[in-house]
């Protein structure tokens, strides 16, 4: 069973709240803590501004969001494809410090041709009441 969410707007920042909403909400679902709902909040900032960044005339951004078992792993993407794959080079920005001091994992992944930014929280096990 595949439980997980696509969501896609224009490729403006005043569309990521939409995004961050989505991502809090399956979150929720899951029992994260209130703090790793909003580092994934932030998480979600933090890709949708280096994509955006990165890529002034992308159409659309894209966030991918998967919950399993142990895990929610978000996926986030600007489309449509670009003519040459370039590496994102995120590795020295602080974007990518915040993202890989508020995420368990983070990189970078191929969607469509496109590079993106995959980051995942874990979900701590609960002892039963």
């Amino acid at each position: 069973m595949d439980d997980a969410i696509t969501v896609t707007v224009p490729a403006r920042a005043d569309f990521v709240h939409i995004l961050r909403t989505v991502v809090a909400g399956v979150a929720a679902r899951l029992d994260l803590t209130v703090d790793d709902i909003d580092d994934l909040r932030l998480l979600v900032d933090e890709a949708a501004s280096a994509l955006l960044a990165r890529r002034p005339g992308a159409e659309r951004l894209t966030v991918r969001v998967e919950p399993a078992a142990g895990r929610l792993t978000a996926v986030a993407w600007t489309s449509p494809p670009e003519p040459q794959t370039p590496s994102l080079r995120l590795e020295s920005t602080l974007a990518w410090q915040v993202l890989s001091a508020l995420a368990d994992e983070v990189g970078i992944v191929m969607v469509d041709g496109t590079p993106a930014i995959t980051f995942a929280k874990l979900v701590p096990e609960r002892s039963p009441s």
